[in-house]
């Protein structure tokens, strides 16, 4: 059995993506009608929107977008702007960090779709500062790295995000 916040954070990630509900999920055995699962590995990024002004985090954050191609970024990750001071929700603020953001996003040519948590439900997951969380939703794994990212994380978090697991490549060659 799943942990409950595994699968709420699956459910947050489909419906953010416009996929299928989770119950669609559970129902088809985890695979779509090609086949294919309907989620594979993925990863929320949680973008500290005050942190925008960290170098070294968005160094890093910049290293991870640039070593995960352009159709996994698109496919398999989504960021979420995060507030961690713990003030009311501000729309005016939520703008603010957006529009930083997607300035920073077009100059830097990364392609992840991101939203803005206004609600500051991320906040808890968020606390250290820009952090990465990777999903395998068909064994319940979840890794959690926040940035900047020591030596060697890059690649581990790039090799998840890319690599296809024996049974995804044994119904699909």
């Amino acid at each position: 059995m799943r942990h409950p916040s595994i699968v709420l954070l699956i459910a947050i990630f489909a419906s953010i993506l416009a996929s299928p509900p989770v119950a669609s999920f559970h129902a088809s055995g985890g695979r779509g009608e090609d086949g294919r699962p309907v989620f594979e590995r993925f990863a929320l990024v949680l973008i500290d929107a005050d942190g925008l002004a960290c170098s070294p985090c968005l160094a890093s954050l910049l290293d991870f977008c640039r070593a995960v191609p352009r159709d996994v970024q698109e496919e398999r990750i989504v960021g979420v702007l995060t507030f961690r001071d713990g003030t009311e929700p501000d729309p005016r603020r939520a703008r603010i960090a957006r529009t930083r953001w997607n300035g920073y996003s077009r100059a830097n040519d990364i392609w992840f779709p991101v939203t803005v948590d206004e609600a500051h439900a991320f906040n808890s997951l968020s606390e250290e500062g820009t952090t990465i969380l990777l999903f395998d939703p068909s064994t319940g794994n979840l890794k959690r790295w926040t940035a900047p990212f020591r030596p060697g994380v890059l690649q581990e978090m790039t090799d998840f995000l890319t690599t296809l697991k024996p049974d995804i490549m044994e119904a699909h060659p």
